[in-house]
């Protein structure tokens, strides 16, 4: 199998951290008179309930890979928790190997990033131990010419309930993806059955672990997905500590290159 590079990842933390910083300072996207939110800004956001769509961009803010523009956007007056990103990011001419390289990550957050959360956190952090379910649904689009990219589940799971730089651990669920975006810098360790479906699931062999989960079979829609059991397998195959915490999900699109848009409806993650 080919398998994608995956580089300085912790540079997410990085961008994540100018978020909290941003939303702490008000700069955030202000509740907008009109029905449709949108926010441009590099590393922008825009809040609703007890979630935040998340305009990061930062394989091309702090590593100048790529080149492009992104926007994230909320609709008030659609049914359903909805969000969608239009994109336009092509590879950097100047970078030999930028092919391998994300540019993007236009995701929407639920609970503690980086020193912060919205208000309502959604329930976040939990203790792994304390075994509470944490059930999502989630359909999604992908609309886009020369697309490269995956679309995901990102769980932050870290001894603090609230840390305030990287986590140290890291869950990507991988509903689907394009040739050669799925993990690399990780040893295929196994194959389990979750949610009615098959996953062949990876193991980072650096010092930040990062364990990933790969959907056999690709979707574009998952219903009453408990992420507890991924926590489950994990924490059975000794990989995590039930002492520590998952903080906060992701769900959102690692886009490598491509022009157009992504759509997302129905999407909830719930704690009880």
């Amino acid at each position: 199998m080919n398998l994608l590079h995956r580089f300085a990842r912790t540079r997410r933390g990085a961008a994540t951290a100018v978020v909290a910083a941003a939303l702490l300072t008000g700069v955030a996207a202000a509740p907008a008179q009109a029905a449709t939110l949108q926010n441009c800004d590099v590393e922008g956001t825009i809040m609703y309930g007890k979630y935040y769509a998340h305009n990061s961009e930062w394989g091309n803010t702090y590593n100048g890979w790529g080149q492009g523009n992104q926007c994230v956007s909320h609709s008030d007056t659609e049914l359903g928790n909805n969000w969608y990103s239009s994109f336009n990011w092509y590879n950097n001419s100047n970078i030999s190997d930028d092919e391998w390289h994300i540019k993007a990550w236009p995701s929407v957050v639920s609970g503690w990033q980086w020193g912060y959360a919205n208000p309502d956190h959604g329930g976040f952090p939990v203790r792994l131990g304390d075994e509470h379910q944490i059930v999502t649904n989630w359909d999604f689009e992908v609309n886009a010419t020369n697309w490269k990219g995956d679309s995901i589940y990102d769980l932050w799971v870290d001894p603090s309930q609230n840390p305030g730089s990287q986590p140290q651990n890291e869950v990507m669920i991988f509903l689907n993806y394009s040739d050669g975006a799925i993990p690399n810098s990780s040893d295929k360790v196994g194959n389990v059955w979750i949610g009615g479906a098959s996953w062949d699931v990876y193991r980072s062999r650096g010092s930040w672990q990062v364990i990933s989960y790969v959907r056999t079979a690709q979707t574009w829609s998952v219903s009453n997905l408990n992420l507890r059991e991924f926590m489950d397998h994990s924490q059975n195959a000794g990989w995590l500590d039930p002492n520590l915490y998952l903080v906060s999900v992701q769900a959102g699109h690692e886009i490598w290159h491509g022009s157009g848009t992504t759509h997302t409806w129905n999407y909830s993650v719930d704690v009880s």
